[in-house]
């Protein structure tokens, strides 16, 4: 596992914590990025010390973007929420003071975010830069409430960890050279893969002082922290031998913080004892630890623009046994939940090629996010009044007037197998018990292939009577968005094809339409420049199936129906998504 540390010199109150951090590390010989920020180039004692680190540890000098004080630029504004004009002011500003104090180029730059505009602007004024921390993985809609509506950082749907950002929107993978932004970025933190998607992932990250904060530790007993590293190093299992950690931890984390249930005595340690095992993990030969800018060389020498990622989440805190997978290439990030029975809870279309940023002069303003076509934890997810159900995929099974929900079986992650075509994901089978007795179990199987292609297969492992007909409907049902609140879906078209051709202009009249022989259900997107399909990978499906919602259920939804039975034991479904 590859690993960054980095520590940010502050000054003031929060300078003897910094300098604590400073030793730690150096005592443990890790290699320490330190992100300056403007206040401390601004301070001549803080930059001779900084030169000093750098001199006899050689610790590496970047440059830290959070507020620029100056009253004529915005005031104090965050770096991603301001002007286009004075995101420039204020890293010209920035730069030349960098230059000037500490007689180099920031070849590392970073901010809590750095969206598609200031990626421009950090490359036209700053061609030495190649990597920069460029977001905070999930973190938006549930932060803003936990921080009672105060943390206007939303910036959700990229990358759990490093990826070469497209021109257009910074979230978004490049899907080749010419697309590239040019820079190598990665997330301000290491998220916890289950809990960034389920709860308030600024708890759960590779800053013990969050964990606290989420009351993961027990005092000085800790093990979550532990955990959570080799959650990360388990990656390396599904992507070649590679995998990254990210530790970057404010000094006012290790002071006496109101935001900790613990005395600063007992964060101090927590932090110490985290950076001490990933110092012992590097001295067995299993971590390897780098500056910024060196993760940054490496990447782009190691690892192909477009390439797909993976990531295997396993629940560490509470017990559950939950599973998620996570994919990511060019054309989608999709998320599987295996405890919903192998349901996708997360899509954002890549293949659109949305393009965004934030600021007063964006019409986004400070919304970064990379839209979404389903996302069940902020549009609610398995049914849960009358039949609105929220923005979700699943498999229903039905048996005479019987339909049952594959969400409701709890699976797990069987295999997951990389190869030049593709990435295939098994599931342990689904069992299902319908009330006339019969039992059933099925078993699904997604393989990502990385031209925005995901088949689904579904395939009838046991039944109890073997002349059974088992009806089945794949079921996906979408919306777009960037927050929990409904965007405005008129305008979405929908089709189905098969024996005849219709098509439903979205107009929340609760429509539908559908076609015998289906080879076909399809939604297209014009707002995010976004098409979806479902079609049968072979012959034709007995129903193909499109429907609208109303204001109470603002979603469209795409089925199409199979039957399974013992001479038909399999039916697989082609999902596309494309630009539209």
């Amino acid at each position: 596992m590859l690993l960054n540390v980095i520590h940010r010199p502050e000054t003031g109150k929060n300078y003897p914590f910094y300098k604590l951090q400073q030793e730690y590390a150096h005592k443990l010989n890790l290699k320490i990025t330190l992100m300056i920020p403007v206040s401390s180039l601004e301070d001549d004692a803080m930059v001779e010390e900084i030169k000093q680190y750098h001199r006899d540890f050689g610790d590496e000098l970047a440059l830290w973007l959070w507020r620029i004080n100056k009253p004529e630029w915005g005031g104090n504004t965050p770096f991603w929420l301001a002007s286009e004009e004075n995101k420039r002011k204020s890293l010209e500003y920035a730069l030349q003071l960098f230059r000037t104090k500490l007689g180099c180029e920031p070849v590392s730059i970073g901010s809590y975010l750095l969206d598609a505009l200031s990626m421009k602007i950090v490359k036209e004024l700053s061609p030495a830069t190649t990597t920069v921390t460029a977001s905070c993985f999930e973190e938006g809609t549930k932060i803003f409430h936990g921080c009672n509506n105060s943390w206007y950082l939303f910036s959700e749907g990229v990358s759990w960890g490093p990826w070469y950002p497209g021109k257009g929107h910074s979230f978004r993978p490049a899907a080749n050279e010419e697309d590239w932004a040019g820079l190598v970025a990665i997330p301000h933190l290491s998220r916890d893969l289950v809990l960034a998607y389920e709860g308030r992932n600024d708890f759960f990250a590779s800053h013990p002082a969050n964990v606290q904060r989420g009351l993961a530790n027990k005092g000085l007993s800790h093990d979550y922290d532990f955990n959570l590293v080799d959650q990360y190093r388990m990656q390396e299992d599904y992507n070649d031998g590679y995998s990254f950690y990210h530790v970057h931890v404010s000094p006012s984390w290790l002071g006496d913080n109101p935001n900790l249930q613990d005395m600063p005595e007992v964060s101090q340690q927590l932090y110490l004892e985290t950076l001490e095992y990933l110092a012992q993990l590097r001295d067995q030969g299993e971590v390897r630890d780098m500056y910024m800018k060196e993760f940054g060389y490496w990447f782009r020498d190691n690892i192909p623009v477009g390439k797909p990622i993976v990531a295997l989440g396993k629940e560490i805190l509470f017990g559950s046994g939950k599973h998620y997978f996570w994919y990511i290439d060019p054309y989608f990030r999709v998320l599987i939940d295996s405890n919903q029975g192998g349901s996708i809870g997360d899509i954002r279309p890549y293949a659109g090629r949305f393009a965004a940023h934030s600021g007063p002069d964006s019409p986004m303003r400070e919304i970064a996010s990379y839209p979404y076509i389903i996302q069940s934890q902020l549009r609610s997810g398995a049914q849960h009044h009358s039949a609105d159900d929220g923005a979700r995929t699943t498999l229903f099974v039905l048996n005479g007037e019987e339909k049952l929900d594959l969400c409701y079986c709890s699976t797990k992650v069987a295999a997951v197998e990389r190869g030049d075509e593709g990435t295939r994901v098994r599931l342990t089978p689904a069992s299902l018990s319908f009330k006339n007795g019969l039992q059933i179990e099925i078993e699904t199987i997604y393989e990502f292939y990385p031209n925005g292609i995901i088949m689904i297969r579904r395939k009838l492992v046991r039944t109890s009577d073997q002349a059974a007909k088992i009806g089945i409907q794949e079921y996906f049902k979408g919306c777009y968005g960037f927050t929990e609140y409904a965007e405005d879906l008129h305008g979405i078209i929908l089709e189905v094809e098969g024996d005849d051709r219709k098509k439903l202009v979205y107009d929340y009249n609760s429509e539908w339409i559908q076609v015998p022989n289906g080879t076909k259900a399809s939604a297209s997107i014009p707002p995010i420049q976004t098409y979806i399909s479902l079609e049968p990978a072979e012959g034709t499906a007995l129903l193909a199936e499109a429907a609208e919602g109303h204001l109470f259920n603002p979603y469209y939804s795409l089925k199409l129906h199979y039957e399974l039975s013992e001479n038909r034991k399999e039916a697989v479904t082609c999902l596309t998504i494309r630009k539209n």
